[in-house]
């Protein structure tokens, strides 16, 4: 009777053990961490402001003025995006009589780009980046709605976005841009620009 009391208080004291000594070893299945998905894609909208540096020919020389942009760019790593991008951008206004009444019309800078962009800094809500990049230019009467100079130009620049939240950034950048352009009919480059844009913007990343 001892002998089976002391085999069943042993067998106790094992099975009340065995739980205790297996959680030090034991963690459970193991689990996935689920965490935000990859923002690949970015869209945004700014508004610029276009300082006239200098100007060689053309129909009329351009005074500073500013306008709008708008682009889309895909980050293809971690340090690198490509950007497609529009700007348009209103010089001298003046006013003119029409079939319906007085109206102002502008000289208006417009640019279809394309830009890489290198960020400068590791994952942070504080984005510096450096870019560059081609695009085409034009340059006519807003009102008739058609360019008197076209051709080929070239940005470079940079810029900070602050990301405000999940998926919108509000940015400041800053560009050159030098502009070679003539007449569309013509084969010759009558007009070069050399203008700065400061811009001011929102982004929102998906």
């Amino acid at each position: 009777m001892l002998r089976t009391a002391s085999l069943m208080l042993a067998l106790a004291v094992v099975a009340l053990a065995a739980p205790a000594h297996a959680d030090r070893y034991y963690y459970g299945p193991p689990t996935m961490v689920v965490g935000p998905p990859p923002q690949w894609w970015y869209v945004g909208v700014g508004l610029v402001g276009t300082s006239i540096l200098d100007q060689s020919g053309g129909p009329e020389q351009l005074q500073s003025g500013g306008g709008l942009s708008a682009w889309v760019g895909v980050n293809v790593a971690r340090q690198l995006s490509l950007e497609l991008g529009w700007l348009g951008s209103f010089h001298n206004p003046v006013t003119i009589d029409t079939g319906y009444g007085r109206e102002t019309d502008w000289l208006m800078l417009e640019g279809l780009t394309a830009d890489a962009k290198i960020h400068l800094g590791g994952p942070s809500i504080v984005d510096p980046y450096v870019q560059g990049g081609v695009g085409v230019y034009f340059l006519g009467s807003q009102h008739a709605g058609y360019a008197d100079s076209v051709g080929a130009g070239y940005q470079l620049g940079g810029g900070i976005d602050l990301r405000v939240g999940p998926v919108v950034a509000l940015g400041v950048r800053a560009l050159y841009r030098g502009m070679s352009m003539g007449p569309p009919e013509g084969t010759v480059d009558d007009t070069f620009i050399h203008a700065l844009t400061l811009e001011g913007s929102v982004a929102v990343h998906f």
